[in-house]
């Protein structure tokens, strides 16, 4: 039987709309939702540096800091992205600059295994950029630089930020120092102490002359501890992280994140640390700036997907159906 040629047309294009309705809906969307590959992204944090008072033994009132953090991808590899992670930290005696690489799943954003050739930290299978796209809210894995730990966070309840509906999650975490760039200088402190040291001992009797400038709590713990110390008393370096982050429900980015991170020095008695002093306290969240910033983003990336999720595919597989149906109503060649 012949058909209108106009049929065959409507017929192939009808097939087109369709197949490309189901491309965009299960190949296009899914690529939307991996992390871009120029990704070139930075956020503010305001807060305060404490520092060990040297007349007290306490922590003085604070500086106001900034700190600015950056997030580039340098490289990709199929589904993996090399990601340069830069912190500058704004200090009245000048400006302290940190970078590190990471290999980072595009799709899921946990760690992955870096290309061949590729130096990156290894994340302890910890989040550093994002949580995955609609976050469960089960608990979660944080990499912590200061340590190099991934440090637990628990979900604590879900609220409006800057109108966009998040997930809090929250965590505290006790672990010894090994980044070189925290360690060394807080080491060098106690090292300044002691003419000839290395920073990893302290006289026994130094150790008591600070008892008194301690809380009573603290006092008696190394007063426990010094009776099975040897002399010199064996140091250790310790961070205690306490961790707040507002996670957005849908892309599962960080739209808030808040940290009080201390600095503490401790006597080694057995395989325990006994706190001494705490030598600096940071303490740093998102700016309001920066929320909003994020916050705006996130809101238009949505409206975007949902109209590539939804609506494009939608209305090309309607108009691919009219027009098969169009075609098949036409299909006869007209006797006249």
């Amino acid at each position: 039987m012949a058909l209108r040629r106009s049929s065959i047309a409507l017929f192939i294009v009808g097939l087109m709309l369709i197949t490309a309705a189901a491309v965009i809906r299960y190949v296009v969307v899914p690529n939307m939702s991996k992390l871009p590959a120029d990704t070139n992204e930075g956020a503010l944090f305001e807060g305060t540096l404490r520092q060990l008072d040297p007349t007290t033994f306490g922590l003085d009132a604070g500086t106001p800091i900034t700190i600015d953090r950056s997030l580039k991808v340098d490289r990709v590899v199929g589904d993996t992205a090399l990601v340069t992670c830069t912190v500058v930290t704004h200090l009245p005696g000048g400006d302290i600059t940190d970078v590190r690489s990471f290999a980072v799943d595009r799709v899921d954003f946990t760690q992955a295994a870096p290309p061949d050739g590729a130096s990156v930290e290894d994340q302890r299978g910890g989040i550093t950029l994002s949580f995955p796209m609609n976050p469960a809210t089960d608990d979660a894995l944080v990499y912590d630089q200061v340590t190099r730990t991934a440090q637990p966070v628990t979900y604590t309840g879900t609220k409006t930020l800057a109108g966009r509906e998040v997930y809090e999650f929250t965590g505290t975490a006790t672990a010894p120092i090994v980044d070189p760039a925290v360690l060394g200088p807080v080491m060098a402190g106690i090292v300044a102490l002691v003419p000839g040291g290395d920073g990893s001992t302290l006289p026994r009797e130094m150790v008591r002359t600070l008892i008194p400038a301690l809380s009573p709590d603290r006092a008696a713990a190394v007063e426990q501890a010094l009776a099975a110390a040897p002399d010199p008393v064996p140091l250790t370096y310790t961070s205690v992280n306490m961790l707040d982050a507002a996670v957005d429900t849908h892309f599962g980015t960080p739209i808030r994140i808040a940290q009080n991170q201390t600095a503490v020095l401790n006597i080694a008695s057995g395989h325990a640390a006994v706190p001494l002093l705490d030598l600096s306290q940071v303490r740093a969240q998102t700016s309001d700036a920066s929320i909003q910033k994020v916050a705006d983003k996130v809101a238009r990336g949505e409206r975007q997907l949902r109209i590539a999720e939804f609506w494009v595919p939608l209305v090309s597989a309607l108009v691919g159906v009219l027009l098969l149906v169009v075609a098949f109503v036409r299909r006869k060649p007209s006797r006249w």
